[in-house]
């Protein structure tokens, strides 16, 4: 009997080192398996998607197919534990470690997140973390903190800035709550129970980030009110930022974004010795100068050594995402002095030379089709367009290569042309004000299909005195007989389908 004790205690202390051994990072990358069976899936959509989320690096989206017994499977590689968002209608967290290999089972009959989080069970790897952080999701998604947008909306227009932040005080309280209440009821683990608490503390700071746009809104107030210099301070408070708590990727991810945007822009928006870029939107000036007020901000004002390290990294990839390198490139010294941990330095640099091999010998698709528009008016390249593809409905995307909400856009776009394949309907791409590598290196790194036209700097601005364009991305949408029916930046991919199947 005893050697039957002893045993289990052995398994039990060697599953809890596996554990703690899992909330490791790592120097090199490990291979993540995440694989499943979802019963009940609709079949005219077969498919589960999902969002790594890597801070420091760039996001990765996967995607996979049901098949007809309901299984999926997907991997990808990871320097860190972190969360990876599982949609497949609806979307929820699940955590992973480097390495691991996690399989999950749930029912898709409701397309609702709490039915489906409480009927998902795990196996393999990180059990117990992920049972638990599935039960947290089912409390927090169940409780007001989430589903109260009524009373979340009324304290954004209603409260200045000294009462928003008391309200958002009451909803901490709320939040702290919610944690105890959970302790109680799951007994969870160290590693999802600091999942949680970090996951909840978020919502406390997207709050804080996006109540001065949206008060602004809500109350019709110009773009010149702002809230005290002081009002961002608590996002320094919440320091040090801890490698274990990487396992909440999406609460960090938008940390590092809320902190560089909120709070150092902030400050260095303040500087007295930046006062000559200083205008109502922010500042503006040359880019070499700007780039620099950003990056030095970031160091002077970012005391936490990891922070620093995840927000300066994301600035650069930042840049990558929209394939520009040169800032990173001009900053080679500085990122090898202050950027040392090496599952951030690492994926950075591997970052950099996959975008720069994409600059300078990019693959282009060989379904999309490039057409030469040099030398053409664009009234003659809109004339050619409309009567080659006369007959069909055509999708107009406006865009550059340095603007972050068209690239964004691309897979929502490439999945739009698989679902809508075979069908009389053409997505025509006009790229404009972009240099010729960096609009090629892009068509590299998505691989979109359709047609592409690339247009010089007197090309683009016609084309957008043509079409009245003050932003992008703008989408046009044309029918059968060459008749512009709606245009602008609502007619997003992901919501344009039915008004595409209409002109059908």
């Amino acid at each position: 009997m005893k050697n039957i004790i002893l045993l289990l205690l052995l398994v039990s202390i060697s599953c809890k080192k596996r554990e703690i051994s899992n909330s490791k990072v790592f120097d090199a990358p490990k291979t993540v398996t995440l694989t499943g069976n979802v019963s009940n899936f609709d079949p005219e959509n077969p498919n589960i998607s999902f969002a790594v989320n890597r801070v420091g690096v760039d996001r990765l989206s996967l995607n996979s197919k049901i098949d007809s017994t309901g299984f999926f499977s997907v991997s990808f590689e990871s320097y860190t534990p972190t969360d990876v968002w599982v949609n497949v209608g609806i979307n929820f967290l699940v955590l992973t470690h480097p390495g691991d290999s996690i399989h999950m089972s749930f029912d898709a009959k409701i397309a609702q997140t709490v039915p489906i989080l409480k009927s998902i069970q795990f196996s393999g790897d990180a059990v117990k973390t992920n049972q638990d952080a599935a039960h947290f999701q089912e409390m927090y998604f169940s409780n007001e903190i989430y589903t109260d947008w009524d009373a979340k909306k009324k304290a954004t227009k209603e409260y200045g800035a000294d009462d928003y932040l008391q309200y958002l005080d009451t909803l901490q309280q709320k939040s702290t709550e919610l944690v105890n209440n959970f302790i109680q009821t799951y007994s969870p683990n160290e590693e999802s129970l600091l999942w949680a608490k970090t996951y909840i503390e978020q919502v406390y700071y997207n709050a804080l980030a996006f109540y001065p746009a949206e008060h602004r809104e809500l109350n019709n107030l110009p773009f010149s009110w702002d809230v005290p210099e002081n009002y961002y301070n608590s996002l320094n408070e919440r320091l040090p930022i801890t490698k274990p708590m990487l396992i909440s990727g999406y609460a960090l991810v938008n940390f590092v974004n809320r902190y560089s945007y909120r709070y150092v822009r902030n400050k260095t928006r303040n500087e007295k010795s930046n006062e000559k870029y200083r205008t109502e939107f922010g500042l503006a000036g040359p880019l070499k100068e700007l780039d620099s007020i950003s990056i030095y901000g970031i160091i002077k004002y970012t005391e936490d050594s990891l922070l620093r390290q995840l927000v300066l990294a994301e600035l650069f990839q930042q840049r990558f995402d929209k394939v520009e390198i040169d800032l990173y490139e001009d900053y080679r010294d500085l990122v090898k002095t202050h950027i040392t941990e090496p599952f951030i330095a690492k994926p950075l640099e591997e970052n950099y030379l996959k975008t720069k091999k994409s600059i300078e010998s990019p693959e282009l698709v060989s379904e999309a089709i490039l057409k030469d528009a040099s030398g053409t008016s664009v009234d003659k390249i809109i004339e050619n367009l409309l009567e080659t593809h006369k007959g069909k409905v055509i999708y107009v995307d406006t865009w550059a290569s340095w603007c972050a909400p068209c690239l964004a856009e691309f897979p929502n776009s490439k999945k739009l042309m698989e679902e809508m394949e075979g069908q009389d309907v053409v997505f025509v791409y006009i790229c404009i004000n972009t240099k010729e590598k960096a609009y090629k290196a892009v068509l590299d790194k998505f691989q979109l299909g359709g047609v592409h036209y690339f247009l010089d700097q007197n090309q683009s601005i016609d084309f957008q005195t043509v079409f009245n364009i003050s932003g992008i991305p703008f989408y046009i949408l044309i029918d059968k007989d060459g008749s512009v029916i709606e245009k602008g930046s609502h007619l997003r991919p992901a919501m344009v389908k039915e008004k595409i199947e209409k002109l059908l």
